[in-house]
This record gives C-alpha cells, sequence and structure tokens, in this order.
C-alpha cells in the first residue's frame, strides 16, 4: 500500500468557484464565469458533448453575462481588480479578443436587457449621475445613448423590459429594506403596489405579454410573496404566499401558463412551481441547498447553479422531472464526507429574539478544541446551508466554527432585518456575545479557546469585539473591515451615501452612538494578536480603513499583522491570493495558539 499525504488547506483553496451562467438560444452551449485558471475566465460547455473550453484571459470577474439574442455573440462586462466598475464587452462564440461594446473608465454600466432585434442595449449607468444612476438605452449599432429615466431621490435598477420595449419596471432603492417598485411607459411612471409607502421590498420581477407583472413584494408582510400587478385596470393582488418562507426570484414559463419561483426558507432556498389559471402550486425538489441563479431556457428547461455546505456549486438541467449534473466541480482528494456538515441551531438572545445560526464541528480526530466565531458581513445578509470553503478550512483544520445570524440578517422577516439600521454595534454584539454564552452552557465551546474572525461587516464586529471585549477571544482576523463609522461614511461610493444616514447613522445627529460604535475608539483594549487583511482597491471599505487602525495599533505595541492584496478589491477573485491568505490565517493562529 501506497501512503498517501493528507491534503492540506490548498486543497480547499484550488477548487474551482462557478460564479454565473448564460446559456444559449438553442440550449446547445452554457457559457459561465470560472476560475479554472487561477483568476476568473469565461467558459463555455457544449451541453451534448460535456467539457468546457476557455473563452478568454482578462482574468477579471463578470457581472453580466448573456448571448445576443440571435445567438451568434456573448455579451459580458467585466470590473477590473475588483473596482466594482463593469464595462461592456462583446466576444466571439468560440472566444478570443474582446471587443469594446460601452466603455468609460471610472463609470458603472449595470446591463439588464436587450431588445428582442438585437440591436439596442438597456442599463444603468452613473456616466452622468453618480448617486442615483440614469436607465439608459443604447444602439449598439449607431452607438448612441439615449436616457430614458433619470435617477432623482434613489438609485434605480431596471427590472424588466417588454418584448416591444415600450414598457419596462424599474425599482428605487431607498435602503436594503425600502425598494419600491414601477412600471414605466411612455415617459411616465405608476407604482407596482398603489397606495403603499416606502417600508417595504419590491424584488425580482417578470413582464408578461398581455403587461402583467408579477413580481416579489413584502408590502404588509414580514415575508415576501408572489404578487400581481395589471396594468390595464391598476390593480395588485396576492397571488402566492408561503409560511414563513420570502420568495426572492421569479420566473415566467414561456407559454405564460406558470411562475417558477425560488424562496428562501431559514437557512435554505426551495423551489416551486405555481399554475397560473388554477393557482395551485408544487415544490420542485432542488439538487442543492442555495441557489446562486435560476433560468429557463428557451426550450423551457430549468437550469439551476447552487451548492450544498459539502458540495462547491455546480449547474444543473432539469429534465422530465429529473436533475442532471452537467458541471462537477469537487474539493481535490477530499471526498464530502470528509467535509463538516453544519448543525443549524437556534437559541435565545438577551432580549428573547430568537437566533438561528450554523455550527460546523471538525471532525474528532482532528479537534483541537479551539472555537473560530465568524460573524457574517453584510450587515443585511446571512449564512447560509451554502459551499462556504472558509468554514470548511477551519472545521478542516481542527477548530468548531460558529456562525450566528444576528438581529440585521435577512431571511428572517423584514422587522428582523431592520433591527440592525442605525444599531450597528450594539444588537448584533449582543446577540453574537448570547450565542457564545449558549454553546459554553451546553458544554460545547471552551470560553479560554475562542478566536473571532471576520470580512466586511464581520471585520467590523471582529475590530468591534476586540475593543470591547478582548477577555473573551485570543486571537482577532478582520478582513477588509470598518475600523472608524465617521471615516466609513464619508468614504463609500457615491451611489451609498443617501443610504448612510438610515442604514449607519448621521456625523452630527448620532455623533455619541457613532462614537461608542466605531472600533477605532477602543484601541487600548485590543491587546490580543492581529491580523488585519484588505484589497488595495476595495470600493466599499477603503483601504484607508484598515490603514489607520493599523498604524494606530503598531505605535501601542499590539501584536499585528496586515496582509494587503494590491490586485484584489472587496473580496478576493483570484486563486493564489486565496491560498495566500488562508495559509497566512492558519499560520498566524498555529502561532499564536500553539495548535
Amino acid at each position: 500500500m501506497i501512503p498517501f499525504k493528507k491534503p492540506d488547506v490548498r486543497a480547499f483553496l484550488k477548487t474551482y468557484s462557478i460564479k454565473t451562467f448564460a446559456v444559449s438560444p438553442d440550449t446547445k452551449t452554457i457559457v459561465f464565469q470560472a476560475d479554472f485558471t487561477g483568476a476568473p475566465e469565461l467558459w463555455a460547455l457544449e451541453i451534448e458533448k460535456g467539457f468546457p473550453y476557455q473563452l478568454t484571459t482578462i482574468g477579471q470577474s463578470v457581472y453580466d453575462l448573456r448571448f445576443s439574442k440571435d445567438g451568434s455573440y456573448i455579451l459580458a462586462s467585466f470590473d477590473y481588480d475588483g473596482d466594482e466598475k463593469p464595462q461592456i464587452y462583446a466576444l466571439p462564440l468560440k472566444g478570443g479578443e474582446l471587443t469594446p461594446v460601452r466603455t468609460l473608465p471610472g463609470t458603472h454600466f449595470f446591463v439588464h436587457a436587450q431588445s428582442e432585434d438585437g440591436k439596442r442595449l438597456y442599463y444603468t449607468s452613473d456616466e452622468s449621475n453618480k448617486t442615483y444612476f440614469d436607465i439608459c438605452a443604447y444602439d449598439i449599432e449607431t452607438e448612441q445613448e439615449r436616457t430614458l429615466l433619470k435617477g432623482d431621490d434613489a438609485r434605480l435598477y431596471l427590472s424588466a423590459l417588454s418584448e416591444d420595449e415600450q414598457v419596462f419596471t424599474y425599482a428605487k432603492f431607498y435602503s436594503n429594506t425600502s425598494i419600491v417598485g414601477y412600471l414605466w411607459k411612455n415617459g411616465e411612471s405608476e407604482p407596482l403596489i398603489p397606495g403603499a409607502d416606502n417600508e417595504h421590498v419590491t424584488g425580482d420581477s417578470t413582464l408578461g405579454k398581455d403587461g402583467t407583472v408579477y413580481f416579489s413584494t413584502n408590502a404588509g408582510e414580514e415575508f415576501s410573496y408572489l404578487a400581481r400587478y395589471n396594468r390595464k385596470s391598476k390593480t395588485f393582488e396576492k397571488v402566492f404566499q408561503l409560511d414563513q418562507e420570502s420568495i426572492k426570484s421569479v420566473l415566467l414559463s414561456k407559454d405564460e401558463s406558470s411562475l417558477y419561483v425560488v424562496a428562501s426558507a431559514g437557512v435554505q432556498d426551495k423551489c416551486y412551481s405555481f399554475d397560473i389559471e388554477t393557482g395551485t402550486s408544487n415544490e420542485v425538489l432542488l439538487p442543492v441547498t442555495i441557489v446562486e441563479k435560476l433560468t429557463m431556457t428557451n426550450s423551457g428547461e430549468l437550469i439551476v447553479l447552487g451548492s450544498t455546505p459539502t458540495k462547491p456549486k455546480n449547474i444543473y438541467r432539469y429534465m422530465q422531472s429529473e436533475w442532471m449534473q452537467l458541471t462537477d466541480v469537487r474539493i481535490m482528494g477530499l471526498e464530502e464526507e470528509q467535509l463538516s456538515e453544519p448543525e443549524v441551531i437556534r437559541y435565545p438572545s438577551y432580549d428573547g429574539l430568537e437566533i438561528e445560526a450554523l455550527l460546523y464541528q471538525p471532525h474528532k480526530e482532528n479537534k483541537n478544541g479551539y472555537t473560530v466565531l465568524l460573524p457574517h458581513g453584510g450587515p443585511q445578509w446571512a449564512d447560509v446551508l451554502s459551499y462556504d470553503a472558509q468554514a470548511q478550512i477551519l472545521a478542516y483544520e481542527g477548530y468548531q466554527v460558529f456562525s450566528p445570524n444576528y438581529r440585521g440578517s435577512t431571511r428572517y422577516g423584514a422587522s428582523f432585518t431592520k433591527l440592525v439600521e442605525g444599531d450597528w454595534g450594539e444588537g448584533p454584539r449582543l446577540d453574537i456575545l448570547e450565542g457564545l454564552d449558549y454553546l459554553e452552557s451546553k458544554d460545547q465551546l471552551q470560553s479560554d479557546k475562542v478566536i473571532v474572525l471576520g470580512g466586511s461587516y464581520g471585520g467590523y464586529m471582529t475590530l468591534l469585539l476586540h475593543g470591547r471585549h478582548p477577555e473573551r477571544f485570543q486571537a482577532a482576523v478582520d478582513i477588509c473591515g470598518v475600523s472608524n463609522l465617521f471615516s466609513f461614511i464619508e468614504t463609500v461610493p457615491e451611489s451609498w451615501k443617501p443610504i448612510m444616514d438610515r442604514w449607519v447613522g448621521h456625523p452630527e445627529r448620532d455623533k455619541d452612538r457613532l462614537v461608542k460604535d466605531s472600533p477605532i475608539t477602543y484601541l487600548e483594549k485590543m491587546t490580543k494578536p492581529m491580523l488585519v487583511v484588505q484589497g488595495a482597491n476595495d470600493p466599499r471599505v477603503v483601504k484607508e480603513e484598515s490603514d489607520q487602525i493599523v498604524e494606530a495599533l503598531q505605535k501601542q505595541g499590539t501584536e499585528i499583522e496586515y496582509l494587503v492584496f494590491d490586485d484584489e478589491g472587496h473580496g478576493f477573485t483570484k486563486i493564489e491570493n486565496r491560498i495566500s491568505l488562508y495559509e497566512t490565517v492558519i499560520r498566524f493562529l498555529k502561532e499564536h495558539l500553539h495548535v
């Protein structure tokens, strides 16, 4: 018997990641983004042949991906090294050099639709409106742009376009919990929910040939449901509602007899078919627990991209009531049973609010006794039953991983999500501490063996917990976290600034609270070893947020390491950078915890 070396952390980090996909009009080819070469590129898969071929060598993240209406070429929007400013390109079906379609450095172009004849693109752009964006139509042949609707009091998002291009739906984004939907025709707009105030979310929408709009909304409810707006009678009605589940995406079948919806049910996603004529519904059993994207081909088949906690994102095709797996992304050298299947736990917080969380257990032979607290980003986001390489790496290395969905997380109703607005540093922090106490009460945690590691808002919470409760943690890892709420409010992208008052707070009106909730207030108490990681091109949490806390801690003598990636933004898209990040994290923890 030949002895084989146990796979290390690189096995997880060299696992490929599929981000998004598009299906050709003839349903023969799927184009998708994957990092097979170590950086994100576009690949094509001819379904009947089953082996992908490379289309690009750009090494950048794609935002929008679609085939032209006649299937003769591909349209794709890419940013540059994480700057989150997508530019529009075309490329041949067999790949090769990109042809610029709509590019302007420093400008965002978010594509949403293409005309049926393939001659016009519809997108939102901040070329002349950096704060609120405009909805524009661009003629590919004449290279002329028309502004259809200017944003004035909230950022605009284009949702669905009618076949004759005379009608479209769009949304005004006031905050993550206030998104109002409208229908536009001949220069006039009307709300999809007549008489409703702004305290609701209008989500995904689709347009029928008769002008009927089907969309998701939580107007008047905690959880989003399927609704219908009749353009002719200007009436709104609920169509399909689920108990404690929020509908988040809506697909209309080609014959317009049925709808397919994806709903979030706590930490899992579900799919349902809904018969428009009879009003009946059936669950469509999924091959995944979390859906990244669901689309319908011209022939009426469903294609889904999704994952489970122990299986990375793959693409599946639904034919004759069965799912066929089209891609086969695996973790090199490991079987699924060697990964950690998280336990879903629930516990009461300090005020009785129920918090749901995921708990990853290492296999007994690897267990080192330490727990990693993993606060998620957002903060209006959630940890779910998807493949999480970070959690799996830590569990494989012997750490128990605790991921709580504290107040402010999505998937638990509108009121729950709003609880973080204007309260970044109090309620969520106490929810986390209650979770640690709960685990300790169940003998599932050793209080002197806890590490905190988080990114984005999770990085902010890492810093705040380290500063306010240093006695509870042995080390801290902050990845692109906010260190100072005042400077954060000033440096976010222009299109974010209108929401900051509600989301985070006002620098003058809420000065005392912002001081109290800023990690930089508690520098003197940050005494435990810390690793700080930052992308130099991060447009959301700019590098200065990490610079200021690193410099201050270095001056006071706190043991701190600083890792900066010059070619990344708010997240890490290149495999070698991800390997460097987590090898550094594992080495840092081993050195300071002696595990």
